[in-house]
């Protein structure tokens, strides 16, 4: 059985394990799923009641639990913010040109070869086993990972079809294993491509890129220490971009406001953004969390935090667990005589995190860059069923990003032949993502857009300067 015809197979039965009929004509969709590891004692009641989601909507995500009780440390998909629309209203194709304001750019190049290698260790799957496979593809593993990045490069395929461009996939095993990494490398010709994706762990893709290669590739899922090289594509922007574009918005507001009572809450790991923050509010209280065992006594915080005045709290750490905790504890400090706002110059996509309350973070107006941002406008209903018609679930976190990166990448090539050509197209948007690359010689292509988002009641809106 071919690479292809393997993924093929488990992307059916993958699809066969969580789909579910959906004909009726007003359609039942939800602005988010997101994936919950169950906890000791939780009962699907009490979930429920947790994310205020009906037991009917969970299990129409779980059909598996229908007869059977929950397990602790399994993954179960949670729907979030339940809408109801006329199926009738999103029947249009995506065009390719909504991606850009540079809506008539004509397709210069009509055949893209892309090579996606990625860890599915198909070798240690048996394809006839559905069992032993539903079983591997109700966790979250390199595997899943996998095959739901690969339904977004499809997905985003599909869409340049429209606009008749001709894209192929040659797909990859990687094993995960090095030596696998190394072997595929060296019996392939891959400046035969267009555009390599992956490896997706940093590990691989950094000994596959030990040796130049003379095409464009992208790790799209890890970032930081890769080994870059004039062909690499970094699709976010820099940690230092996003904090001094926070510390720019903070110094405007430090105009605005008279007087601030500020609390820096800072680890280890950020202690450069903390210097920074002193620099501005030298008189601010810091909490290290690493001398606290990375939790914040609530006396502490209610002792350090002043009444009549705004005090403005700055939580420089991507620990979700931190995040959680101290959110919680601020709420428990606010009253009609103490206003408290929340910061971060750290980009944290754990803000998304299902422990992470939407409402907490809205009472405390919290204001932070991301890399990406939600969307429940009409492009992202349309992608939604589109994918869900393709592989009868709704897509990720994984296949969004997935579809929005390789998409940007596969239009830029296709209206310019090259992606160093594509620069001066300016910002370009996507579902959840927007994209301005720059060049340089040595470390390659590096998008320079983010998101300052901020919280408000319970909805995450993008900050306008």
């Amino acid at each position: 059985m071919g690479m292809k015809a393997c993924i093929y197979t488990l992307t059916l039965i993958f699809s066969l394990v969580f789909g579910f009929s959906q004909n009726q004509t007003n359609k039942i969709e939800f602005d988010s799923l997101v994936n919950y590891k169950v906890k000791k004692k939780e009962t699907l009641y009490s979930i429920s009641k947790k994310f205020n989601a009906k037991i009917d909507d969970i299990l129409l995500y779980n059909p598996e639990l229908t007869n059977s009780k929950l397990r602790k440390n399994s993954i179960i998909i949670i729907p979030l913010n339940k809408r109801v629309f006329d199926q009738s209203v999103v029947e249009r194709k995506i065009n390719i040109d909504t991606i850009n304001n540079n809506a008539k750019l004509k397709i210069k190049k009509d055949y893209i070869k892309l090579a996606y290698l990625a860890p599915f260790k198909l070798h240690s799957i048996e394809l006839d086993s559905v069992k032993q496979v539903k079983g591997l593809l109700k966790e979250v593993n390199l595997t899943t990972i996998s095959i739901n990045f690969y339904n977004g490069i499809l997905t985003a395929v599909d869409e340049l079809k429209n606009s008749n461009v001709k894209v192929s996939v040659d797909v990859f095993d990687t094993q995960n294993d090095t030596n696998k990494v190394l072997s595929i490398r060296d019996n392939n010709d891959f400046d035969n491509y267009d555009l390599i994706v992956g490896p997706l762990i940093k590990r691989n893709y950094n000994t596959f890129h030990q040796n130049l290669i003379n095409t464009n590739s992208i790790s799209p899922l890890v970032y930081d220490d890769l080994n870059l090289n004039p062909n690499t594509i970094v699709p976010v922007a820099s940690a230092n971009l996003k904090r001094d574009k926070i510390f720019s918005i903070i110094d405007s507001l430090i105009l605005e406001t008279q007087d601030q009572c500020a609390l820096i809450i800072s680890d280890s790991i950020n202690i450069k953004s903390r210097n920074k923050l002193l620099e501005k509010f030298p008189l601010a209280e810091v909490i290290d969390l690493n001398t606290i065992n990375n939790s914040v006594d609530p006396k502490i915080a209610d002792s350090l935090l002043g009444n009549y005045k705004e005090n403005w709290v700055f939580l420089e750490t991507k620990k979700p667990n931190l995040i959680s905790s101290v959110t919680s504890l601020l709420n428990a400090q606010l009253t009609s005589e103490r206003k408290i706002r929340l910061f971060s110059s750290v980009s944290n996509e754990n803000y998304d995190n299902p422990n992470v309350n939407y409402e907490k973070l809205g009472n405390l107006s919290f204001m932070y860059p991301s890399n990406s941002a939600p969307n429940i406008n009409e492009d992202f209903i349309e992608f939604q069923n589109n994918y869900l018609s393709k592989f009868e679930k709704y897509p990720d976190n994984i296949s969004i990003r997935a579809f929005d990166i390789i998409k940007d990448l596969l239009y830029r090539i296709s209206v310019s032949k090259s992606l160093e050509k594509s620069l001066d197209m300016g910002e370009t948007r996507s579902i959840q993502n927007k994209f301005n690359y720059s060049y340089d010689d040595k470390t390659g292509f590096k998008n320079n857009s983010f998101f300052i988002l901020r919280h408000e009641d319970l909805k995450i809106i993008e900050h306008q300067n």
